[in-house]
């Protein structure tokens, strides 16, 4: 059904464009193609197109709703202007009824409604379901009067065409009918762009409405400039449903945020250098009168000089439009630093990490220590985008970065928000790499004093217990001869004490070492 639709709109705007080339001079508009005729062949192709990958859409519906709405409307003017110059008056009288209904819905459908609903065919909130009830009122209510429009006094046309129903005592407030009509049209077709940037607050649906923001706000510029910008409108109009489309199936594989970003920044720039140049000036002009080369320079200067702070400031204000504080560079830095300050070097690792990780909108990070652990947050799962940390020209360790998440930015602004956290990831690094050589140092000075502990405890054992044994054997002899030959135990009372003196003396030294190896360690320990 969907494809028909989509072909039978197709069609009425060919016919129509075949005929507008055949209308005489006198009865051929004098402004450029309108909107309609890209609405009438875009709208419904790409509706269609959705309708079979998302069965039963609303954005899909109003699409195809509104881009044959727009299609009747261009077939039945164009149709009406034909039989009016074959001299069919009757026939272009009620040619004009489809022609101006068609005009209004499908106006609002694509205009009023349809960004409105998007991206997921609901409205905001609640509170915006007095915006789509006073579309619908605006359009029922510029239907009544395009039906019951009275006949004006002079017309654009060789002949005025008639209108059966026409009320003339609306005469007299006819025109003002339109304009508030018209004004009403174009307050829900702001309203329509202000639903999408504020959907766009939402980081996860931030990327996903870029495109239809863009062509939309460029569509709606255009609409306000007038017939004069018709042309441009034209294109604009075309770009609405593929934006939209886009958005819908496919949202993640572009990237208008860098064009949009940069064209915000452009304008917003020049509109203020603008205003500058002119107030600089104009003020300078009051103060050297008659020297107007002198106020311009003047001008110039001080409107240059103010050129990069007020590109830096705009580029921030846009980034935090339109990527939100988490992925702010410098409120990154200032985290980082917080979380580099607060704890210890392994827990400032892990803290680092994790602020990083929400930074980036990533599913998670790793940082692989050089000679040593692996340090993760989330899921960075495997083959992830590898960074070197260098700290001062040595490498410290490798960042593996995960993959996106729900919030995604683009390559350009994740660069910025990698390369901010890179130094500190490295900081941070290296202290856990420094706190690790000082625990290895630890753990061999210990062991080395457990070495030496062993060794000493086996030595005293050793030679203590030969010289006590030998003691021993040398008191009992003493002591079997001392009644038999005094002087040979006196002897051997000497050689025992002797021998006590110097294993003494041996423990004092093996003591004083101990004591000497020992408070390098306890020095450093503390």
């Amino acid at each position: 059904m969907s494809r028909w639709l989509a072909a039978a709109s197709a069609g009425l705007t060919l016919a129509a464009l075949v005929m507008r080339v055949l209308l005489p001079a006198a009865w051929s508009p004098g402004v450029p193609l309108l909107p309609d005729y890209a609405a009438g062949l875009a709208f419904p192709v790409l509706g269609a197109f959705l309708l079979r990958r998302r069965p039963g859409h609303l954005l899909a519906l109003l699409m195809c709703a509104g881009g044959l709405t727009c299609a009747v409307r261009v077939a039945a003017e164009t149709g009406m202007l034909t039989a009016a110059a074959a001299g069919e008056l009757e026939l272009a009288g009620l040619l004009r009824y489809p022609a101006a209904i068609a005009r209004v819905t499908g106006g609002m459908l694509l205009a009023g409604l349809l960004p409105l609903y998007s991206p997921d065919g609901r409205l905001p909130s609640p509170r915006w379901r007095p915006v789509a009830g006073f579309a619908a009122l605006t359009a029922a209510l510029e239907c009544v009067r395009v039906i019951v429009r009275p006949v004006p006094a002079s017309s654009p046309w060789p002949r005025p065409i008639p209108n059966p129903l026409a009320v003339q005592a609306l005469a007299p407030v006819n025109d003002l009918l339109r304009t508030c009509a018209e004004a009403a049209t174009l307050a829900v077709v702001v309203a329509g762009l202000l639903s999408l940037l504020l959907r766009a607050k939402d980081a996860s649906l931030r990327r996903q409405l870029a495109w239809p923001i863009a062509a939309f706000a460029l569509y709606v510029a255009f609409l306000l400039a007038g017939p004069a910008f018709w042309a441009p409108c034209l294109v604009a109009t075309a770009l609405v449903p593929v934006a939209m489309a886009a958005s819908v199936l496919r949202h993640r594989l572009f990237g208008v945020e860098v064009l949009l970003g940069k064209a915000l920044v452009g304008a917003g720039v020049a509109g203020v250098a603008g205003a500058a140049y002119l107030a600089v000036s104009g003020t300078a002009s009051l103060f050297v009168s008659g020297h107007g080369q002198l106020a311009g320079l003047a001008a110039a200067l001080l409107t240059g000089a103010a050129f990069q702070p007020l590109r830096v400031r705009l580029r921030r204000m846009v980034d935090l439009a339109m990527y939100g504080p988490h992925g702010d560079p410098q409120r990154l830095a200032r985290r980082l630093a917080a979380e580099v300050r607060r704890s210890d070097p392994y827990h400032a690792l892990a803290d680092t990490l994790t602020v990083t990780a929400d930074a980036l909108g990533v599913r998670g990070l790793a940082v692989r220590i050089r000679q040593g652990a692996t340090v993760t947050t989330g899921e960075p799962g495997t083959g992830g985008r590898e960074l070197p940390l260098i700290w001062h020209g040595e490498p410290v360790g490798t960042l593996v970065v995960g993959p996106p998440g729900a919030r995604r930015f683009t390559s350009e602004y994740a660069e910025r928000l990698v390369w901010t956290a890179v130094p500190y990831l490295a900081d941070v690094t290296h202290a856990v790499q420094m706190c690790d050589d000082l625990r290895r140092s630890r753990e061999r000075r210990a062991a080395a004093w457990e070495e030496e502990r062993r060794r000493l405890r086996d030595g005293l054992r050793a030679e203590l217990g030969q010289t006590l044994a030998g003691a021993s054997r040398s008191l009992r002899l003493a002591g079997t001869s001392l009644r038999s030959s005094p002087s040979a135990a006196d002897r051997l009372l000497g050689d025992v004490g002797t021998d006590v003196h110097d294993a003494a003396m041996r423990v004092r030294e093996l003591l004083h070492g101990l004591s000497a190896d020992r408070e390098p360690v306890s020095r450093r320990d503390a």
